[in-house]
């Protein structure tokens, strides 16, 4: 293929009269229609492979695109799905303390009820203390108040001294007697007083 210097530089040898060769003229031709034909196919296949990158480049520019967009909104669901986790820890971590705090001042409250549970149980066993002990100590005294039996011998001798009684068997015999004979004087006046109201009754009868 000849390039532009060539062509430029071209030189044709001169014939007998002073004029060109015709043969190196048309050898010329050929090869400058080839060139250019060449040229031609060159140019039409380099249109078609610009058609054909140019086309590209708009697939790349709307995949570039779309893909921008796919960035673009992964960035935002991103976003999101980090705003929402972040959400929802925290809420979580707020539970998790409240729930904690809760926890922690249902259990100082039981704490406290059973210590004051064991406070009144003591107070109540120092209460019960003092009465069982004020009551045991009355009962002290309520014995230390009985006599003893020397005391009791003791007694019955002043008394005897004091009060001097016959025996007590014989004493107790006469009186039973005594009481049999009464006894038997009330029946005997309950018997005549019987006998009088029948004579009394006869004699209201006979004068009707």
């Amino acid at each position: 293929m000849l390039s532009i210097d060539e062509v430029r530089n071209i030189s044709f040898r001169k014939a007998n009269l002073g004029g060109y060769r015709p043969e190196d003229v048309n050898s010329f031709i050929d090869e400058v229609v080839a060139t250019l034909e060449q040229d031609k196919k060159d140019k039409i296949d380099l249109v078609k492979k610009l058609d054909i990158l140019a086309k590209r480049i708009e697939e790349y520019r709307k995949d570039e695109e779309s893909v921008r967009g796919a960035l673009i909104n992964a960035e935002k669901v991103k976003e999101t799905a980090v705003k929402e986790s972040s959400e929802k820890a925290d809420y979580i971590i707020k539970e998790a303390q409240t729930k904690a705090n809760q926890i922690v001042y249902d259990a100082n409250a039981s704490v406290v009820e059973q210590k004051n549970n064991y406070l009144r149980l003591q107070a109540d066993a120092v209460v019960l203390r003092e009465q069982l002990l004020e009551t045991y100590n009355n009962h002290i005294r309520m014995l230390e108040d009985l006599p003893t039996s020397s005391e009791i011998s003791k007694k019955k001798s002043e008394l005897d001294k004091t009060y001097p009684t016959t025996d007590t068997k014989a004493t107790i015999a006469a009186e039973t007697v005594s009481a049999e004979e009464s006894k038997d004087e009330l029946v005997d006046i309950t018997a005549e007083t019987a006998v009088s109201e029948e004579s009394k009754t006869e004699i209201t009868e006979h004068a009707e």
